[in-house]
């Protein structure tokens, strides 16, 4: 394959993993992997991921970043489980903004480097 995709925006559009007669479409987040985002803002230790992920993402390809919105508490991750996001802070009260990312495992990896064919 040769050439070169420039676009204002890139986005995916496949059947909804979950949900049969749905679509899904995504915009496209660049990187070595093939990832996907929520992000929010959280008051309650649960975090509930879109129902959609546990046919999108690896699980275990899951990170989460936790920013505290008013004053530096330390919020922490808990667990991962049941497609939620279980957190706590040491004051026990939760406000803070969330990134979360994982990648796709509908479709292959990334090839990230390779060689040049003549």
């Amino acid at each position: 394959m040769t050439g070169a995709l420039t676009a204002a925006s890139k986005s995916f559009d496949i059947p909804h993993p979950t949900k049969e007669g749905f679509r899904l479409r995504y915009g496209v987040l660049e990187g070595p992997e093939h990832g996907v985002y929520v992000r929010g803002i959280a008051t309650s230790k649960v975090i509930e991921l879109p129902d959609y992920w546990t046919g999108l993402v690896h699980e275990n390809s899951i990170t989460i970043q936790l920013t505290p919105i008013g004053s530096a508490t330390l919020h922490y991750l808990v667990k991962i489980e049941d497609n939620k996001i279980y957190i706590d802070s040491e004051t026990s009260v939760i406000n803070v903004s969330f990134f979360i990312q994982a990648e796709r495992k509908d479709v292959e990896k990334v090839l990230i480097e390779y060689k040049e064919q003549d």
